[in-house]
């Protein structure tokens, strides 16, 4: 078939995200890590021996050539060990003048299914423009106790190294902290199950603001909270074994919780 105009850009966005080091990003990736290890007037010999500390990587004493090599040797072994190199470098150094951005572009370019964090200390998966923001907005908004849980949730969902079941843990959390002003507020051991069963018992005690015709409608809310709720399979004991909630029961869990923070802190739901 002959080249037409367009086909790269076509390709391209049929591409999907690299997970892992691709080989058009290796070079620039170490690069951009040789980088952070030199200076103007030579390298950062703290730097080299910060991260092999972080990394639990054994580096013995001798040249700048000699350290790094022990670097390159081991993320040729292990490809996925350049990007905790990555990673190390954003927790200790952030934004360290200009370098965390430039990664993020870099990371872009080479659509990388990774990101840099907002916070600059770390990375992960890239989402929909769009996404992020929907819940960052939940974050801003709760702030306290309901945004730090949600913003865990998010970064055990999405990090790297993620934790699917402390992710779907602190989904429920954000939740119980951004309802607990408008469900049993008395009660000092509530938890999102003690409030579906208050909510459930008397619905007309509280509200929604999307009426179903000219009723409030508590059974979505309701409902949401149970799904949020009944979901967490690793929670619940009984006959059956317990199982981990999976990577995507728990991203899943994120954008539940956030609607649910977002509806509790802007009184879309509330007491009548």
């Amino acid at each position: 078939m002959p080249w037409t105009p367009g086909r790269r850009r076509a390709q391209r966005a049929l591409e999907a995200p690299y997970e892992d080091v691709p080989g058009h990003l290796l070079q620039p990736l170490w690069d951009w890590i040789t980088g952070g290890f030199l200076g103007i007037s030579g390298y950062h010999a703290d730097r080299l021996r910060e991260i092999a500390i972080d990394l639990r990587m054994p580096l013995s004493a001798g040249s700048y050539s000699d350290q790094t090599r022990v670097y390159l040797n081991r993320c040729n072994d292990e490809p996925d060990f350049m990007l905790d190199v990555v990673e190390a470098m954003l927790e200790r150094y952030g934004w360290d003048d200009g370098r965390a951005l430039a990664l993020n572009d870099l990371l872009r370019a080479a659509n990388s299914a990774y990101t840099v964090k907002g916070s600059r200390d770390g990375l992960e998966l890239r989402v929909a423009a769009g996404v992020k923001e929907l819940v960052q907005e939940a974050v801003d908004a709760a702030g306290g106790s309901a945004g730090d849980h949600l913003a865990d949730a998010w970064n055990e969902a999405y990090g790297r190294n993620h934790d699917a079941v402390k992710s779907y843990s602190e989904s429920i959390k954000a939740v119980e902290a951004a309802l607990a002003p408008h469900v049993s507020p008395q009660n000092p051991k509530q938890t999102l199950g003690t409030m579906i069963r208050d909510v459930a018992a008397k619905p007309s005690k509280w509200e929604f603001e999307i009426a179903d015709g000219h009723v409030s409608n508590v059974e979505t809310m309701l409902n949401m909270m149970r799904t949020l709720w009944d979901g967490q399979t690793s929670r619940h004991g009984g006959v059956t074994p317990t199982r981990p909630e999976s990577i995507e029961a728990a991203r899943a869990a994120v954008h539940l919780g956030a609607t649910l923070v977002q509806w509790g802190v802007s009184g879309t739901f509330r007491v009548r």
